[in-house]
């Protein structure tokens, strides 16, 4: 398309002019196109925000059904109120038109700012990726079936027929966790296992739209849990540090109380992440959670911060052991404005923990900020042979 080709030109050869910087908006909304309520929403936020571009000095461009670019040069104040006001734009739409995946998606992962002076060529990557994965018009007639309760039926019966053993080969996957050691580099310390959902919609719930239903997803995200807990002695090494996300819920369930007698009441090996819009909505049976893993050795971390949520939340008062949060490209400037606050944790002896660190810019940042853990794509890249720390040596990401 001659359109997009304009989009790449543009964003190899920006315009420079003083005082202005170029950058480039990314919607990646596959999410809103497995049903005809989330069609209606595309097409009617991509008007919307054409119309909001009309007159700003942007151009927004459509590549697919699902995915969009906005283009913008501009001084970085206005800029960051035209990605400010966009994402208002958004969230209001998926608040109106699709109310069950308000507050289920992170909506700075669907709009994502490249700035085209340093990101420039991942910003071309994205579009590529864009460009190929273009949904076509035969795309409209294939709609997904809703979530529904027999669906977390059907994977509770595929781990019966399957057993822990091959239900973990298919679907348990694992990202290291690497210490930030200024003096030695790198250095694996913990490696997160969870149950894929990429996996589970590829194999057993095929042409499913796993968040159309948000109450039926959380009991699905549960019921993973309790499988994991199963599952998780038949990929685990005795002697591997392990990080698990589950939700609040599952520290209460039959299969956390088995997990404990395998382990012999000690989960000094684990790290147990619960979300921060969990703890919050659930404070009193966190609490009891908190209470009882570090009262069996285990260690507790608080999952998905933002910057903001780090500057608001007075984290030192959940008695955790780690924060982690969550890095996205250009972040940085947002986190160097929070030093005080994470100087303030770590002296409260709280482990800061970087993830999604896909690029070398979050790793960058991670560094020069004294992030202690930090986890992502880039940094399985940066580690070449993952090998756990054993049990015996001393683990102190904040030394």
């Amino acid at each position: 398309m001659d359109e997009i080709n304009d989009l790449k030109d543009w964003i190899n050869n920006p315009p420079i002019s003083r005082g202005a910087a170029p950058f480039v908006l990314t919607f990646a909304l596959e999410e809103f196109s497995r049903n005809r309520e989330g069609l209606d929403f595309l097409k009617a936020f991509a008007d919307r925000t054409e119309q909001f571009a009309k007159g700003r000095g942007c151009d927004f461009i459509r590549i697919s059904i699902s995915n969009s670019v906005l283009t913008v040069s501009d001084q970085e104040m206005i800029v960051a109120g035209v990605v400010s006001e966009i994402k208002l734009i958004l969230l209001r739409m998926i608040g109106r038109m699709l109310p069950d995946y308000f507050g289920a998606i992170d909506i700075n992962r669907l709009a994502q700012l490249y700035d085209l002076r340093r990101d420039r060529e991942r910003a071309i990557q994205v579009v590529e990726r864009m460009e190929q994965t273009a949904a076509d018009v035969n795309n409209l007639s294939s709609m997904m079936d809703l979530l529904m309760m027999e669906h977390i039926t059907k994977v509770e019966t595929s781990h019966r027929q399957l057993g822990d053993a091959r239900f973990a080969d298919l679907f348990v996957r694992s990202q290291q966790i690497a210490i930030n050691d200024p003096n030695r580099g790198l250095s694996a310390v913990m490696t997160e296992f969870f149950i894929s959902m990429s996996a589970i919609r590829q194999h057993l719930l095929v042409g499913v739209d796993m968040r159309h239903n948000k109450n039926v997803f959380n009991q699905l995200t549960v019921t993973l849990d309790r499988i994991l807990l199963k599952c998780i002695d038949r990929v685990r090494r005795p002697d591997q540090r392990c990080s698990l996300n589950i939700n609040i819920e599952s520290v209460f369930s039959n299969e956390f109380e088995g997990f404990e007698k395998r382990s012999l009441n000690s989960l000094r090996p684990f790290n147990f992440e619960f979300r921060a819009s969990d703890v919050m909505a659930n404070f009193t049976e966190f609490s009891a959670a908190r209470d009882l893993i570090q009262s069996r050795g285990g260690t507790i971390a608080i999952d998905g911060l933002s910057p903001q949520m780090i500057a608001i939340l007075d984290l030192t008062q959940l008695g955790a052991n780690m924060a982690k949060v969550f890095w996205q490209a250009g972040l940085a400037p947002e986190l160097v404005k929070r030093q005080g606050h994470l100087e303030r944790l770590r002296s409260h002896g709280i482990v800061l923990a970087l993830a999604r660190v896909d690029d070398p810019e979050g790793l960058a940042t991670g560094r020069d900020l004294k992030f202690g853990l930090l986890q992502g794509f880039e940094i399985d890249r940066q580690l070449a042979t993952p090998a756990p720390v054993p049990l015996n040596e001393p683990f102190n990401p904040n030394a």
